[in-house]
Formats: structure tokens, sequence, C-alpha cells
């Protein structure tokens, strides 16, 4: 009740545009590294790789800003631009996380993911974990996650969730996600769509999503169309990079809008701080913030409900209420 009592706070912020949000931020993201093992062909790790500077969160730093989080917020994407199984104290993290009261979530695309980590990662207490994997077969899988092998990461995905059976775990939530980013034609698409989800038939796979492939705030993709909708990300939560810098929202791949430095700034105080404070003006005055990013951004262009994009909002409250 605690918890849907906050949201109803940010989300009447929200509506109401406001410069200043009394209430904290719900959910935050929680950058271990920004380092991938693969090279995809729609995301910005992929196209833009050498242009990122690479690096992992310093124990310290992320001890230091989970003894903040832990005092408001609801859950923990431990994960953002990066393979989060990457960083060498990722368990450990997700312990910590746990042991604080917080959800830790998990979004991976599992080419890490051995049976004996497997179990390591559900005792430690993972809430959630997504699977990225896209593609129904080798050929369309392999040509999207360059570097990784289709029927290797298949079965890593299998194995975590035969040991969540075996183990008789209610948690993690898992969510097998695909974007169909080759295009075929649909009647052979669904045919290959049944034939790839039989191969879950029987295990604690929680929820299957096709979903939709998003721009990166402009980086990747078709530019945005439709109609403009204030975005939600600063009313509700908040992104931190492995080096403690905190990016406007979580589309902002390469951090061209930071806000603040957990470094050097209490996280609160960077949630009403001035750049904060701008950025929700600008969408108060019903305009594109005048950056690139978020005049770019995808996000603000979907079909929405009460303001919140359709796309979000089911899986949003069944995560957070349901």
């Amino acid at each position: 009740m605690k918890h849907i009592v906050h949201l109803g706070k940010l989300y009447l912020h929200y509506r109401k545009r406001s410069l200043r949000v009394p209430a904290p931020p719900t959910r935050i993201w929680l950058e271990p590294t920004n380092a991938c093992n693969l090279r995809c062909i729609m995301c910005p790790n992929g196209q833009d790789y050498s242009s990122l500077k690479r690096g992992m969160m310093d124990w310290g730093l992320f001890a230091a800003l989970l003894d903040q989080i832990k005092d408001f917020a609801y859950d923990v994407n431990l994960f953002h631009r990066g393979e989060s199984l990457l960083h060498p104290r990722f368990l450990e993290m997700v312990e910590a996380t746990a042991r604080a009261g917080l959800r830790p979530r998990l979004h991976t695309n599992a080419t890490l993911l051995t049976r004996e980590y497997s179990r390591q990662l559900i005792k430690a207490g993972l809430d959630f974990i997504s699977f990225s994997f896209d593609g129904y077969d080798k050929d369309m899988y392999e040509k999207i996650r360059v570097g990784a092998k289709f029927e290797e990461v298949l079965q890593n995905i299998i194995g975590f969730l035969e040991e969540k059976k075996k183990m008789g775990s209610k948690k993690p939530y898992a969510v097998l996600e695909v974007m169909e980013v080759v295009k075929k034609d649909e009647a052979l698409m669904e045919q290959e769509r049944r034939r790839f989800k039989a191969r879950f038939e029987g295990l604690p796979l929680d929820r299957f999503i096709i979903r939709k492939i998003h721009n990166w705030a402009g980086l990747y993709g078709e530019p945005p169309r439709g109609r403009y909708t204030p975005c939600t990300f600063p009313y509700y939560s908040m992104t931190i990079f492995y080096d403690g810098k905190v990016p406007a929202c979580p589309q902002d791949f390469f951090g061209e809008i930071i806000v603040g430095d957990a470094t050097r700034e209490p996280l609160l105080e960077i949630w009403n701080g001035k750049r904060m404070v701008e950025l929700r003006r600008s969408f108060q005055r019903k305009e594109n913030p005048k950056h690139p990013r978020c005049e770019k951004c995808d996000m603000i262009y979907r079909e929405t409900l009460l303001g919140i994009p359709k796309s979000y909002l089911k899986f949003f409250l069944k995560e957070n209420i349901g």
C-alpha cells in the first residue's frame, strides 16, 4: 500500500507538471557496467562502441548509493547500457540489494548465464529477470545479436528456467523479450514464433513479450511520429551510470544531458536540483526540451492513456501493483 501511495503522488506531480517533486523516485537504474560482449545491430553499444569510455562501478560507490536508495526506492534495475554479468561482483550487488529490502532486477543477453550462476542468482534474491533474445532461429538471431551463438544462449535461458523449477522458486519473475528486427512474411513469422515458444513448455517462464524497437532518443531507427506527450522519466525514475554521473533518463545513452554527479551530490538533491527543474519546466511549457536527445526521442510520441505510454502501462502496473 505504501508503494501504491508513493506511485500516486508521483503521478499527480506528473499530471500537474510540477517543477519540484517532493516524493522521491520509485525506480532506479543503477549501472554496474556499460561494457558489453555483443554488438547488436539496434543498440548504440554496437553501433558506436569506440566512442564510449568503458568501466565498472566501484563497490564503494555502489554501497554508498544503495545506502541512499534503500530509504525511498521500490525496485532497482541493476543494468543499463552494458551486460551486467560482466561485473565481477554482480552477484554481491544482487544480494546486497535484496538485503536492503529492495527488488533487484536484471536484463541480460544470457550469454554468460551458466547453470551454477543461475542457481546463485536465484538464491541471492533476484526479483525479476528479462532475457533479451531477438530472433526465432539461428539465422535471424545471429544477424541481430552479433557475437552470440543461438543454440548456446537458448540453452542458457532454458537452463536458468530449469534450475528455477528444480528449486521450486517463484522468483525471479522471468520474461523473454524478442524484438522482431528482421522482417518476414507474417504467416511464416507466426509459425517460427510458435515453434520457438514451444521450447519453453513446462518451464516457469512468466511472460513472453514481442517488444517494439525504441530509437534510443534518436540514436537508432525511425524519427518520432505522433502526438507529443511529456516524458514520464523525470517524474518517477533516476538513472546512475557506473561512474556516478546521472543522466536525464535511461534513454540518454551517451549522457548528453547530465543532471548531477552522485559521487559529489546526494541523490535526492539531484532529484530536485537546478538541472532537473529546468528539464521539467520544458515539459511544463508543453514543448520538447531544447536538446536533440529529447527532441528526437520516440518515447514521448507513443500512444498514451492518462499520459502514460500504453505499450508500457499494463506491464508497469502489473509489476508494481498486480
